[in-house]
């Protein structure tokens, strides 16, 4: 939670440097509304609500950031809209609704993203990071079509080699979904051309093999993997997965050994390997795991 709430900040400082509002994110630190051409009136009072909704408008952001920092959300969403409500003209708006898009996501109410996101689209049609966050939302909330279409658009001249490889993963896990495995191991090819050395589309492409039914080949490409990576505990997570759909269950155990050893306390990894124990007749190392899985 903590990394995904310092990159919203980082996007929020980056974008409204263009919305003509500055946020200083160090101790002590606030927000300032640079432009306040969309309340200028003649009138005397127009002018003092306009100065008091501006305060209350940057408190309210000041204290939504402090909120997200202490994780909050709850709180942070409802200054976040209580923004929104004080100065609905702020150039800043958008990127303040982006937030609150961003915080439904985090909390996995990928609806309530979705209609945020397609919103922003609306004005901005060319946000490539919006509708980015708009596939992955369909992901998440099983709707592969429409992550597809956004998948398509964004790869349509991506400006940059990283957006590229984003965008393909993206699309791959809409494949995926929609059990289109040639055109996921297409998809992944081009990761690899792109890149070599992708350890997440290495490992992938020996998955997704594996669900053609090429058996074989899959464990091939998982024991490379494993023998140029001894300090990855994924590459022996899935070599264990596979070994499991074998009924290789010694191997299985010894392969979530080395991944626990990498990556102890981890608690699908725990969970997995109670149910090989459980297969192998260890049913009290089994249960040993299943207690540590839940903290007990």
């Amino acid at each position: 939670m903590i990394r995904l709430l310092t990159s919203l900040l980082l996007f929020l400082l980056a974008a409204c440097l263009s919305g003509q509002t500055v946020i200083d994110l160090k101790r002590g630190g606030g927000v300032r509304a640079k432009t306040v051409d969309d309340y200028r009136r003649n009138d005397s009072d127009m002018s003092r609500r306009v100065r008091e909704d501006s305060i209350a408008y940057n408190d309210c952001l000041t204290r939504a950031f402090n909120a997200l920092y202490r994780d909050s959300l709850d709180q942070a969403e409802e200054l976040l809209n209580n923004a929104l409500s004080l100065r609905p003209a702020a150039p800043s708006n958008y990127i303040v609704r982006h937030y609150l898009a961003r915080i439904s996501m985090a909390r996995g109410r990928y609806a309530d993203a979705v209609q945020r996101l397609t919103a922003l689209l609306r004005e901005r049609p060319e946000d490539r990071e919006v509708r980015s966050e708009r596939a992955s939302c369909y992901i998440e909330s099983s709707n592969p079509q429409a992550a597809l279409e956004d998948c398509n658009v964004l790869l349509v001249s991506p400006p940059t080699e990283a957006e590229h490889t984003h965008a393909l993963f993206l699309r791959i896990a809409a494949y995926h979904l929609l059990r289109e495995t040639d055109k996921a191991l297409a998809d992944v090819q081009t990761i690899l051309q792109l890149d070599p050395t992708n350890k997440s589309a290495t490992l992938l492409q020996a998955t997704l093999l594996a669900e053609k039914g090429q058996t074989a080949e899959a464990m091939n490409r998982y024991n490379l993997y494993v023998s140029a990576h001894r300090d990855d505990a994924d590459g022996y997570a899935a070599r264990a997965e596979l070994e499991v759909k074998q009924e290789m269950w010694q191997a299985a155990r010894a392969d979530y050994d080395e991944a626990l050893r990498l990556r102890p306390g981890d608690t699908a990894l725990l969970l997995a390997r109670a149910n090989v124990l459980e297969r192998l007749g260890l049913k009290t190392l089994a249960k040993r795991d299943r207690e540590a899985a839940k903290g007990e």
